[in-house]
């Protein structure tokens, strides 16, 4: 994809009393999402960048260097600021499914489906889900890549009383989320979610082609329709060099809690 021209102003939407280099930030985000950047290639110079978005140099490197210290480029001496390769830059914001919200971010991700059965909810899923002892849930396992990478193990178990009107879905294809919403009427109204590090299973390390015990991303995360009843509790773990996450807050936005372990 052809990339602007310098002397091109990129239209930008400002919250109020956000910082320009932050609002720089989250677009160039979107940008490089959106492959119009790759992954490997150099970003337009600095002076072509603060053209476009009408800023100073001072400005424009503020939000580089914010980017390089997420992981998501690199800026190299003497020869320009490159996009590194394997880095997915994922806004973690509304209540879709990772995928829901990496589309809505323009990154293409292709799933492959592991299994998907009804099977007895172990004691932890049952006590997440407020299901009963022997009650038993849907479970669908997928491997979420970007491009040919494997960047995302990720493990939905959704209560039977749900999940049963599922079974012949296609969840290589089909979001889980707009599956419950269409043939279930289950709509999330609010999710939980907790990302925390966790090393890799030899068997899911496998899959997402990295050493056993590598430490990963865990992301563990509850969604309630809006009278509070459960209907997913999604385990997925990411790999952390190819995935860089960032949390959008706002002033009337999410709730954060931090516990010291």
């Amino acid at each position: 994809m052809a990339n602007p021209r310098p002397d091109a102003k990129h239209k930008l939407t400002k919250a109020v009393d956000t910082p320009k280099y932050v609002v720089i930030e989250r677009d160039l985000l979107r940008r490089i999402g959106r492959a119009e950047f790759r992954a490997g290639g150099p970003l337009p110079s600095q002076r072509d960048l603060s053209q476009q978005y009408g800023v100073s140099l001072m400005t424009l490197r503020q939000a580089l260097q914010a980017l390089e210290a997420q992981g998501v480029v690199e800026q190299v001496p003497g020869k320009g600021t490159y996009v590194r390769i394997n880095r997915v830059p994922y806004v973690a914001t509304g209540l879709g499914s990772l995928v829901d919200d990496l589309r809505a971010q323009g990154i293409v991700m292709d799933t492959t489906l592991l299994r998907a059965e009804v099977v007895d909810a172990t004691p932890e899923t049952a006590a997440r889900l407020g299901l009963a002892a022997g009650d038993r849930v849907l479970e669908v396992e997928r491997l979420r890549l970007v491009g040919p990478n494997p960047v995302v193990h990720q493990l939905s178990r959704v209560p039977e009383a749900l999940g049963a009107a599922l079974l012949d879905a296609d969840f290589q294809t089909e979001s889980l989320y707009g599956l419950l919403a269409e043939r279930c009427g289950a709509v999330p109204a609010r999710a939980t979610e907790t990302i925390t590090p966790q090393s890799m299973t030899p068997e899911v390390a496998a899959l997402l082609e990295v050493a056993a015990g590598a430490v990963g991303l865990r992301s563990d995360r509850l969604t309630f329709d809006a009278y509070g009843v459960a209907l997913v509790h999604d385990d997925a773990l990411l790999v952390s060099d190819r995935m860089v996450v960032t949390i959008e807050r706002e002033a009337a936005g999410p709730n954060f809690r931090y516990v010291q372990r």
